[in-house]
């Protein structure tokens, strides 16, 4: 099988995003209900470290004030439940980068020519997993849920441009992101997510390579050719 192949296949096939990638909505799986009860109920994930308790009330801020502020998890108060927050999709101008699909079902891919391949997605509303008032914790929830197995300490925050465009933007959002190193027949990839706890949505970032410095240089182009559109 050809590397190409076998990348796309590895985007495929990726557990801790199979949920995703099928376009589905996350339930919070529970345990099996007591004898007599047809009525199982979820308790929502604790707050994360990094936003204790209810958070402080934010000040007034405009439009403007936001898009032009990094939109870090302790601001994520400022969006609201009606907005909606994209991606603006750049990622085809720059060099060595084609298109394999766009907005299949809610995802575009798009191939390189170093043989490295990168996903955007957005997800359906995710509520079991939100966290009132913490995006982070929010974030942390969906990445245990996709795999149990990422503990919020193997994850990163990075940051992502934040504008109507890559050209545009004067300001980043943080995501959480795991990575993972090259091995054997597996390629390097970075998962980076968001679930924003205001609209129970999320944007997922993937980027894969077959070694983790060719990995490190797809990230940057990818972060150079892609934003997170503010809501208007």
């Amino acid at each position: 099988m050809e590397w190409r192949d076998r990348t796309l296949l590895r985007y495929a096939v990726l557990f801790f995003l199979a949920p995703l990638l099928a376009g589905c909505r996350i339930e919070v799986p529970v345990r099996p209900a007591e004898s007599g009860s047809t009525s199982p109920t979820t308790t929502a994930p604790a707050p994360s470290d990094a936003v204790s308790g209810s958070s402080p009330e934010l000040p007034p801020l405009t439009r403007a004030d936001i898009v032009g502020n990094d939109m870090t998890f302790d601001r994520g108060g400022y969006i609201e439940e009606a907005d909606t927050v994209a991606f603006s999709d750049g990622l085809s101008r720059v060099p060595g980068w084609a298109q394999e699909k766009s907005l299949v079902n809610g995802e575009s891919v798009y191939i390189s020519d170093a043989g490295c391949a990168a996903s955007l997605r957005s997800t359906p509303p995710q509520g079991p997993l939100v966290v009132s008032g913490d995006d982070q914790a929010s974030t942390e929830a969906l990445f245990r849920f996709l795999d149990p197995s990422i503990l919020p300490e193997y994850l990163v925050t990075t940051n992502w441009l934040w504008g109507a465009s890559p050209a545009e933007s004067t300001a980043s959002i943080e995501f959480l992101t795991y990575e993972q190193g090259a091995a054997g027949d597996d390629p390097a990839s970075i998962v980076s997510l968001r679930l924003f706890g205001a609209t129970g949505t999320g944007l997922a970032f993937t980027v894969s390579c077959p070694s983790d410095q060719q990995l490190a240089a797809a990230v940057e182009e990818v972060r150079s050719g892609i934003s997170v559109i503010p809501p208007r």
